[in-house]
């Protein structure tokens, strides 16, 4: 059964790739893309995927680094779980971006050179697509040596004691892993919070809108993302065997929070003095769109219930979980959709004619291949990293003296990573560089994303060097064999 829907997967890859190309030959005349003020929409089914995907994942590190900070068993299960399904995520938004990009590589050479602060884009290339994915993939890496120096014993003896790093099994090795995991978690977690406030910001805030609707669409943006990101987690956990209490009852607040954002959303929309705002609000409601509305809210208002129902029980089944997972992410896609496209096919809050946008086979094909990728992408992160075995419960040998070349190369990251960022932002403003507030340094945006990355390697050198020798301990490790 696994390798069918493996072979499945694969073969919706194929069909993406295809209508990807079809797409890079044909151009944007395969998909429904067209003018905004003209009837048509110039972001489309990709953004919306872009949005979807980044806020799951996004919410599913940030839940990934709130659940490690407990200390709780159940917790790091489910935190381990959530870091390859955040991965995962990102990489499908990433892929979501580069199909909606008419030239992806020159996107991909001009952004990192002359991106500006002020640009949406910005944000999403640095805290999103940089930042946050090398951050996600670090804090897997640094937490799977313990099981890779496990497998190093039984299977795959080369592979895995490279993976393992040199991973001792002893007291001091572990209370460093212990120590690195907690201020890994406790400092990623503003940074996954603030890429999905950013991305709430960028799909949230439009023009034509009134400041207090943008704001309550980036937290209708927020919350949603985290019920998404819930519910795959809640999903993935039963699918190998395991349940979290906690998860069903965070998934339950969301769901019913949601709702009523979405309901309160539309009241207020209606009731404001702006009539841009008023004939969105009844495009929804009775208009083009109101369809795709009221499917949204009853979506939500399923899994509202569905979740709250299973939220007292300790095991949920599969189908209620998988069913779940389907009603909420069905429900936040309908949601991305209707807050971006229904706002360009109107106007943009401007006296433009109203139109419409179906997305065609080539975008769904698209959008279902990065679909797949991701999934398989999940699949093989979960497979070959180990789980639950991040921490040892009962570390042999004593515990060596401190080395202080650890601590001080750590402190150095940090205080040269944290100096790169701040350069990096200060020069990508274009602060003092005539009308057109270009970079002073092209590839500042570079600058800003090396001092992040070299904050984040700060953790891999406080973990990875070594204590010294203690008195009488031997030089050979006990716990990895030698060839």
């Amino acid at each position: 059964m696994k390798r069918v829907a493996i072979v499945f997967l694969l073969a919706l890859v194929a069909v993406g790739a295809y209508a990807w190309v079809q797409q890079s030959v044909q151009g944007d005349a395969v998909t429904d893309l067209r003018t905004i003020g003209a009837g048509g929409a110039v972001w489309g089914l990709y953004v919306v995927g872009d949005g979807f995907f980044a806020s799951a994942a996004l919410a599913s590190l940030a839940l990934a680094c709130a659940m490690g900070l407990p200390r709780s068993r159940e917790l790091e299960s489910a935190a381990r779980m959530a870091l390859p399904l955040g991965i995962a995520g990102l990489l499908a938004a990433l892929g979501c971006v580069l199909a909606d990009l008419g030239r992806p590589m020159a996107a991909m050479v001009n952004l990192p050179l002359f991106g500006r602060p002020r640009s949406p884009f910005f944000g999403t290339f640095t805290l999103v697509a940089g930042a946050s994915l090398f951050a996600s993939v670090v804090h897997l890496a640094l937490s799977s040596r313990p099981g890779w120096a496990e497998r190093a014993q039984t299977a795959w003896p080369r592979s895995c004691r490279f993976l393992a790093c040199g991973w001792q099994q002893t007291r001091s090795a572990t209370r460093r892993r212990e120590i690195v995991d907690s201020w890994l978690s406790l400092a990623l977690l503003p940074l996954f919070l603030g890429g999905l406030v950013v991305l709430g910001i960028v799909f949230g805030v439009r023009a034509g809108r009134p400041a207090w609707q943008g704001g309550f669409e980036v937290v209708t943006f927020v919350v949603s993302g985290g019920a998404a990101g819930c519910s795959l987690l809640a999903l993935a956990m039963r699918a190998s065997k395991r349940a979290s209490v906690f998860l069903a009852r965070a998934l339950a607040v969301l769901t019913g929070l949601t709702v009523v954002l979405v309901v309160s959303g539309e009241i207020l929309a209606l009731r404001t003095p702006y009539p841009s705002v008023q004939g969105y609000a009844r495009a929804l409601l009775d208009g083009p769109w109101s369809n795709l509305f009221w499917a949204e809210l009853v979506l939500f208002f399923l899994a509202a219930i569905i979740s709250l129902a299973t939220s007292w029980r300790k095991t949920a089944s599969v189908i209620w979980a998988a069913t779940t997972a389907m009603l909420v992410c069905t429900a936040v896609f309908i949601e991305r959709f209707l807050v971006l496209v229904a706002w360009q096919t109107h106007g943009l809050g401007l006296p433009w004619p109203a139109g419409t946008y179906h997305p065609t086979l080539n975008e769904w094909s698209v959008l279902a291949g990065v679909a797949a990728a991701a999934l398989l992408v999940f699949l093989l992160l979960d497979k070959v990293c180990p789980a639950g075995t991040a921490v040892v419960s009962d570390p042999a040998g004593p515990a060596p003296a401190g080395r202080r070349l650890r601590s001080l190369l750590a402190a150095a990251c940090l205080i040269v990573g944290l100096a790169l960022s701040g350069a990096g932002l200060v020069l990508s403003a274009g602060l003092a560089s005539a009308p057109f507030l270009d970079p002073i340094l092209p590839g500042s945006p570079l600058v800003f994303l090396a001092g992040l990355f070299l904050m984040v390697l700060a953790a891999i050198a406080y973990e990875l060097i070594p204590d010294g020798k203690a008195p009488g301990q031997d030089t050979a490790s006990p716990d990895l064999p030698r060839e």
